[in-house]
């Protein structure tokens, strides 16, 4: 029986779907034509078919195979008028239930294994189209049968009605017939039952087939849309990951340009750096030679004031000179007037004594003498302009000193502008380094930061691609998943280990120079050791060099309680010596208002006087020799307290040493720290090994261990840069001082001449009294005396300046070690 007009194809959507896809896929073979619309009787019509989608524009029911026509006007019936029936089509008879299976199929093919997503499709495509073709086989089969039991029916009717029409009773050719005819009719019915039975199981099947229809439809639906979605994400994955490697690459060689660059600024870091130590050296040395230059301002100043005590010293000297002149042409004038005096005593006597005229030759040639003394004065007195020449000489050096002393100012400043200038230089040199490398330092956090981002991005995108892939080669192939999963974890691994062992090597390296720090702290401290033996050998010669001081001071100190004696018992002397002039003067006058005429008398009396004023004179001259010994004394006094105060300062280099000492332990103690953070980094080292976590953190306290060291490092540099710069400066002092010295001997020497002229003019107004006569013995004696005192009192005035000299040069050394202590504090 033909399907009903109003059922549609079932496979109509599935070739939609076939010929809207990519792949090509086999078109059906055409059906054969459906057979001529015969009237079928409803009681023997076949159930419907489930309802199904209705698919426009196609026919309502494939065609059918072509069946045998059956004839509009059956043939006549021999005898019986029955209609003779047509044997079955030989396609009938091929397609009869019991000559073949008409939906037997070839075997299916199995799926193949890892086969791609185009391979299982094709495979789909070729299991549906051989049930189409199945499909369309029973339809035409069951169209056949359809037809030939409609016919027979039909010819079935038509007898039935012919045999019952009042014919003459059948022959038995007719009933031979009938019989015949009855046969084939239920050989015909029994036909139909198996037909209509096949025709239940293959509606069944149908049905079912039909069934699986839609849900192989969604499948391949589900594939195609999984298909195109994997596409789509392999090959956004595919661009992502290609862009990925290409910033990436950009990132890593911007990294390698930017570290470049980083090395190239900490080079120029460090050289700023060294430039800076130099300069800051070189200001530290400049500070020491002006501060040397300052002390030598303050020594010049104060040798100057020396100078211009000696200076006020000569002038008062020329003034005692002057004056002692003046007192002796006073003395002249007197002479003069007693000599006028004699000489109208002598006129008025003339006619009374002419007895005495021998007396008054030998008067005059007292006389002559006189003159020829006051002609000696005068001399001397003459001398005196050599003498302000002198004075001057020393006041046009002082000038000149002062002169240099301001050239030194001023070089002192201009050092000081210049080391300033430099200073500010290296400043803002350092400040803009400090700033381009802190940018750069940023740049390159900025670009790891970036890096870090892109690569958790990257790692990100990698492990949603990874799941991705993950999720189509499951689809498709698992093992192909894992296998991707197991090369991606092995190359994560590998990234991880060579990360690990960069960064060992990386603290292995870190560790090699905490090593070396060590061992440059340990030479450091034996230097420091070696100077503190240093400062205490120079402490113990300071502290023989005060013994020293204090014993020359005790032997000054007698030699002044020696030196007060005799200047007693010399103003004793004095006294006597102004008591026999006095009575001398009284004798003369005497002599003179009573014109005895004794000139004999008077002549000794004159030459008594004359001695005893050379004696007042001299005495003068020791008073003042006395006076300048008790100024030595006083220096040598002040040269004791000087020793004292220098004892005190030995006291404070013992205390410095102390500190000094306590710094070597705080010293030690760090090393023992810097000790302790080396095995927390030998223990952080072995804990490298494992979780990548533990050691990142790890070495985040490593770097800070080691940037301390660095600091700690930096810090000792410089104290050592320092104490170099101070050694330098100090050479540098010592050959200021040695020039100061040279100054100080030029100096030494100038006075030393002016003493020898002074002397020199000594001798001769000494020498001026004793040219007039000749005094007694006693006097001689007591000259020579008084000459071997001034000769002592010289050598010990030499040997107070050279006590001067040596403590000014251990004032010197104290003040180099004190700069030494505070350059190691």
């Amino acid at each position: 029986m033909p399907s009903p007009p109003d059922e549609a194809d079932p496979l109509a959507d599935l070739k939609e779907l076939l010929d809207d896809g990519d792949a090509p896929v086999a078109a059906p073979a055409p059906a054969p034509p459906r057979p001529l619309a015969v009237p079928r009787p409803p009681p023997s019509a076949p159930p419907p078919l489930p309802p199904r989608r209705p698919a426009a524009g196609l026919p309502a029911a494939p065609a059918a195979a072509p069946a045998a026509r059956v004839p509009t006007n059956p043939a006549p019936i021999g005898g019986g008028g029955l209609p003779t029936t047509t044997p079955p089509s030989p396609a009938a008879a091929a397609r009869s239930p019991g000559k073949g299976d008409p939906f037997a199929e070839p075997a299916e093919p199995r799926l193949p294994m890892g086969g791609s997503p185009e391979e299982k499709l094709e495979f789909f495509r070729g299991i549906l189209k051989q049930k189409t073709e199945t499909l369309a086989r029973a339809r035409a089969l069951y169209a056949e049968r359809e037809g030939e039991v409609t016919q027979l029916k039909a010819s079935l009717e038509k007898a039935r009605k012919e045999g019952g029409g009042g014919a003459p009773a059948p022959s038995a050719q007719d009933e031979q017939r009938l019989k015949l005819a009855q046969a084939k009719v239920a050989s015909l019915e029994a036909e139909l039952a198996a037909s209509e039975a096949d025709r239940k199981d293959l509606t069944r099947a149908l049905a079912e087939v039909e069934s699986e229809v839609p849900r192989l439809t969604e499948e391949l639906h589900a594939e195609r849309e999984s298909r195109g979605s994997m596409a789509e994400e392999l090959v956004g994955a595919k661009e992502a990951l290609g862009l990925a490697q290409d910033r990436m690459a950009e990132l890593a060689s911007g990294k390698s340009e930017a570290q470049g660059a980083l090395e190239a600024v900490q080079e120029q870091y460090q050289s700023l750096l060294a430039d800076v130590e130099r300069l800051t050296t070189e200001r530290d040395a400049q500070a020491l030679n002006i501060s040397q230059l300052e002390t030598a301002l303050s020594e010049a100043k104060g040798a100057m004031g020396a100078l211009e005590s000696e200076s006020d010293w000569s002038r008062s000297s020329l003034e005692e000179a002057q004056t002692h002149a003046k007192g002796m042409e006073g003395e002249r004038d007197a002479a003069r007037r007693q000599l006028a005096v004699v000489e109208d005593g002598l006129k008025t006597l003339q006619t009374q004594v002419t007895e005495l005229e021998r007396a008054l030759a030998l008067k005059d040639a007292d006389a002559v003498g006189l003159r020829a003394a006051l002609t000696a004065r005068t001399a001397e007195a003459a001398e005196l302009p050599s003498l302000r020449s002198a004075l001057e000489g020393r006041a046009a050096e002082v000038a000149r000193v002062q002169a240099r002393v301001r050239e030194l100012e001023a070089e002192v400043a201009q050092a000081r502008e210049a080391a300033r200038s430099e200073v500010e230089a290296a400043e803002v040199r350092a400040r803009m380094t400090e700033s381009e490398l802190a940018s750069l330092r940023e740049v390159l956090e900025a670009a790891e930061v970036e890096q870090v981002s892109l690569r958790d991005r990257m790692e990100s995108d990698a492990a949603a691609l990874g799941e991705a892939v993950h999720e189509a080669e499951v689809r498709v192939h698992e093992a192909e998943a894992k296998a991707a999963a197991l090369e991606a974890q092995l190359a994560e691994l590998t990234a991880q280990s060579t990360a690990s062992q960069t960064e060992r090597e990386a603290h292995q390296q870190q560790l090699a120079a905490v090593e070396r720090k060590l061992a440059t702290t340990q030479a450091e401290r034996v230097g420091y050791s070696a100077r503190v033996s240093m400062l205490e050998t120079a402490a113990g010669q300071r502290e023989a060099e005060v013994q020293r001081q204090q014993a020359l001071v005790a032997k000054a100190q007698e030699e002044l309680s020696l030196e007060r004696a005799r200047r007693e018992a010399v103003e004793a002397e004095i006294a006597d010596a102004r008591v026999q002039a006095a009575e001398a003067e009284g004798r003369a006058e005497a002599l003179s208002a009573g014109h005895d005429g004794q000139r004999d008398e008077l002549v000794s009396l004159g030459e008594q006087l004359e001695a005893a004023r050379a004696e007042a004179d001299k005495v003068d001259r020791l008073q003042q020799r006395v006076k300048m010994v008790e100024g030595a004394l006083e220096a040598s006094e002040s040269k004791r307290r000087v020793a004292e105060a220098e004892a005190a300062r030995v006291k404070d280099l013992n205390a410095a040493k102390a500190a000094l000492e306590a710094k070597l332990t705080s010293e030690q103690n760090a090393k023992a720290l810097l000790e302790a953070k080396l095995a927390q980094s030998d223990v952080t080292l072995l804990e490298e090994q494992g979780v990548k976590a533990a050691l990142e953190s790890q070495l985040e306290e490593a770097r800070a261990a080691l940037e301390a060291e660095q600091v700690e490092r930096a810090a000792l540099e410089a104290k050592l840069g320092e104490s170099q710069a101070h050694a330098q400066a100090g050479d540098t002092r010592q050959a200021e001082k040695a020039a100061l010295e040279a100054r100080l001997a030029q100096v030494s020497a100038s006075l030393k001449a002016e003493q020898t002229a002074r002397q020199a003019l000594e001798a001769k107004l000494a020498a001026a009294p004793a040219a007039g006569a000749d005094g007694p013995a006693d006097l001689a004696a007591e000259r020579d005396q008084l000459k071997a005192d001034v000769a002592s009192m010289k050598r010990k005035l030499m040997a107070a300046e050279a006590a001067l000299e040596s403590a000014a040069s251990t004032k010197a050394k104290v003040a180099r070690l004190e700069a030494q202590l505070k350059a190691l504090k």
